[in-house]
């Protein structure tokens, strides 16, 4: 009988970053490359966060950032991340560091990677991403955390948008998901019913369901980092301290 595949729209059980690490190990070919593909998509912007603020150029921490996520296909770094050694994102900043170290002592730094794409990582946006980051004079780990928090809140809005999408209310999320991160609005709840056709009271009862659902996705972004609940508690509350 065939395992169920953890990737399948129909799994009950999303992979969390643990599981994720142990299909990345033990998994099939294919598991393994999902898997990968997976962690570097959740890691990638913290980490070049993390290099440009050590003083790293954009070009130089695009190829750290590759060359990092070269060295995690040889198995070494993943196979030994359990939870009780920590939390996988200190785990995954703590080897970044050892990197970075490594390579600055060397006297000469060449192309690293050998010119090969690891993986289809979307990195266009990251020398946006840091440019409006940079004013806050934040230092190297506050930026790998503050990025960190960036990419969660940014899957949990993904999910949040895809749900009002399969329902048909693109419209409704696209006037409601601003007021959620507190962005101001030229007008109030009322113009937006008139917009949309609907009555202010079906109105602040959509803006209401919206701040519950993406509380919800939020926490389970978070909680598939770690393992208890109370480790959930905690990084929650990082959450909101490296997004402040």
């Amino acid at each position: 009988m065939n395992k169920p595949d953890p990737f399948s729209p129909e799994a009950t059980c999303p992979p969390t970053q643990w599981s994720l690490i142990r299909l990345a190990v033990d998994g099939t070919e294919d598991q393994r490359k999902t898997a990968l593909e997976m962690i570097c998509r959740i890691y990638w912007l913290p980490l070049y966060a993390f290099l440009r603020s050590a003083g790293r150029s954009h070009e130089m921490a695009e190829d750290i950032v590759q060359e990092f996520f070269l060295r995690l296909l040889d198995g070494r770094l993943l196979a030994s991340a359990t939870p009780e050694r920590g939390r996988f994102r200190s785990l995954i900043l703590t080897a970044l560091k050892n990197l970075d170290h490594d390579l600055r002592r060397m006297e000469q730094t060449q192309k690293r990677g050998g010119g090969c794409e690891v993986m289809s990582i979307d990195m266009t946006g990251a020398q946006d991403f840091w440019q409006n980051q940079e004013a806050s004079e934040a230092t190297p780990d506050q930026a790998f955390d503050r990025a960190w928090a960036m990419t969660l809140i940014d899957r949990a809005a993904h999910r949040l948008k895809q749900h009002f999408t399969l329902e048909g209310k693109e419209a409704l999320f696209a006037e409601l998901y601003p007021r959620i991160l507190g962005e101001e609005t030229e007008d109030g709840l009322a113009a937006v019913a008139n917009r949309l056709g609907m009555s202010a009271a079906a109105i602040k009862v959509a803006a209401f369901r919206i701040r519950r659902h993406y509380a919800e996705m939020l926490q389970e972004e978070v909680r598939r980092t770690v393992i208890t609940a109370e480790e959930a508690k905690q990084e929650l509350l990082h959450l909101r301290t490296a997004f402040r």
